[in-house]
């Protein structure tokens, strides 16, 4: 069965496949679901002929299935497709594992088995493909004052897992004497290697770092590479390997895993990694693992340490008129950048009850979806309100009460600013939030979280007393230099250190 590429294209056609998730028909969904089915039963033959197109019309179709239908058995397929699959390219299979990763992230109950044997197989084909050698280089012969700190993502300081690399890199230059280069490999959600993918996204980038050596934070410079081409590129692999050699750091501080170049290097000199959701464990080949969770900690090369957080200077003061935010309400504080992934509608009115004690919902952040929600409610739409994004989150979080974490992986950071200015959270018990938070401010289910706000809105000596709990706990999450010791002399006292 041969079929040419016009051909292919008037079938996908004739399946009504959308261009947007705005576009897909949900009334007929499940009709559409057995004629792909069908479909893909029928160009089973194609996969003798032309195993790559096979594998790229498997991968966009079942990719579309899991954004209507949000079942993992498609997220599954993609993943058995592409993994030994010698008909695509290790770039294709790392442009495949971000897509992967990113639904997986959206999906706090999404269960995909085998995304880390994909990286290592991802990993290995990198490793052939630049054909060097690779050698320990001892402790004694590297430079105790210098630092890398590899990144696959370096934006503005907006930007919370750009905050985290310059807190670090801050931290080791001003408290540890280091010196400290930042290498952003900027090759999260990298296009090359692109293949058709129902919604794909794809990594910002600011072409502009590419272009200077130095970046500036808080009363310092910090040395900072980004390759010039886009990543990842094996000459711009090999330079950065080059200067690991040269420059012999005393370790390598990876920051958000899943980075090939990262790897590589932690070959040659010790490197921990430690993941932006890092209630979790970074998905990385690297000597050590870090994470915040301390159930995660099994064996020795995982070192368990509180993830800080740095947050941008406030320059605003608000009265709540100035940004349209109700006077006499108690004010719960939703915020995040994939609003429209993490608020869902019945999430929201399972928390109708609270709108019953004087609270109001407000969002901050990215949410198209907000007034398409609200206004097929009217207790939503009285009770709610969307502020958009805004620059200064410590000025907004001052003028609520609580924050309130939707079901999701991320939000640390959010949760982290209201407690910096004695305002109560309640989440429930999964994801960086819940490790972010602790114990205190974490519940089992949106009927505790329920419950829990109406108490915070009603009860103003437990509000207090929470409220005090929660300053206690912004001096913990704030304390970047002790965290930074522990992680050191865990490294230097395992025996995997070199």
């Amino acid at each position: 069965m041969k079929k040419s590429i016009n051909e292919i294209l008037e079938d996908l056609k004739n399946l009504n496949i959308p261009s947007s998730y705005e576009e897909i028909d949900y009334k007929n969904i499940e009709n559409q679901r057995i004629k792909i089915k069908k479909y893909i039963s029928e160009i089973k033959p194609l996969e003798q002929y032309d195993k790559c197109l096979y594998t790229q019309i498997i991968v966009f179709l079942n990719s579309f299935l899991f954004a209507a239908l949000n079942e993992s058995v498609y997220v599954q397929n993609i993943l058995n497709e592409i993994t030994n699959n010698a008909s695509i390219t290790h770039y294709n299979k790392l442009f495949y594992l971000f897509q992967l990763k990113r639904l997986a992230f959206l999906a706090p109950n999404l269960n995909i088995k085998g995304l880390n044997t994909l990286y290592k197989e991802i990993f290995n084909l990198f490793k052939k493909e630049l054909n060097i050698n690779y050698y320990k280089i001892p402790c004694e012969q590297r430079n105790k004052d210098v630092v890398f700190i590899i990144t696959n993502q370096f934006l503005t300081q907006t930007h919370a897992p750009t905050k985290t690399t310059l807190d670090r890199a801050y931290t080791l230059k001003k408290h540890f004497n280091k010196t400290v280069l930042i290498i952003n490999t900027a090759d999260i959600l990298s296009t090359v290697g692109e293949m058709p993918f129902f919604h794909l996204a794809s990594g910002n980038v600011i072409n502009e770092y590419s272009n200077i050596k130095l970046t500036k934070f808080r009363d310092t410079q910090i040395q900072i590479h980004q390759p010039k081409n886009p990543m990842p590129n094996i000459e711009e692999i090999k330079y950065i390997i080059n200067s690991v050699i040269s420059l012999k750091p005393y370790f390598i501080l990876n920051i958000a895993g899943t980075n090939i170049t990262s790897d590589i290097c932690s070959m040659y000199v010790p490197t921990a990694s430690t993941a932006t959701v890092f209630s979790g464990v970074p998905q990385s080949l690297s000597t050590f693992k870090i994470t915040a969770n301390p159930k995660l900690a099994d064996n020795d090369t995982i070192i368990q340490t509180t993830f800080t957080f740095d947050y941008k200077k406030q320059t605003h003061t608000y009265k709540r008129k100035d940004l349209n935010i109700p006077e006499n309400k108690f004010i719960a504080l939703i915020v995040g950048g994939r609003l429209d992934q993490e608020v869902k509608k019945d999430f929201l009115e399972s928390l109708i009850p609270i709108f019953n004690k004087n609270v109001h919902i407000v969002f901050v952040g990215l949410f198209n979806n907000y007034n398409k929600i609200v206004n097929s409610n009217e207790i939503l739409k009285k009770n709610t309100s969307f502020i958009g994004y805004q620059s200064d989150m410590l000025a907004v979080a001052e003028l609520c009460d609580i924050i309130i974490n939707p079901p999701r992986n991320g939000g640390g950071s959010s949760l982290a600013e209201g407690f910096s200015k004695g305002k109560p959270a309640v989440t429930l018990n999964f994801g960086d939030c819940s490790i972010a938070a602790g114990a205190d401010f974490t519940v089992h289910t949106i009927e505790e979280m329920t419950e829990r706000i109406i108490k915070y809105s009603s009860d103003s000596e437990y509000y207090n007393k929470m409220s005090q709990k929660a300053i206690e706990r912004n001096i913990i999450l704030t304390d970047t230099k002790k965290a930074m010791e522990e992680i050191i002399n865990k490294m230097e006292s395992s025996p995997y250190w070199w």
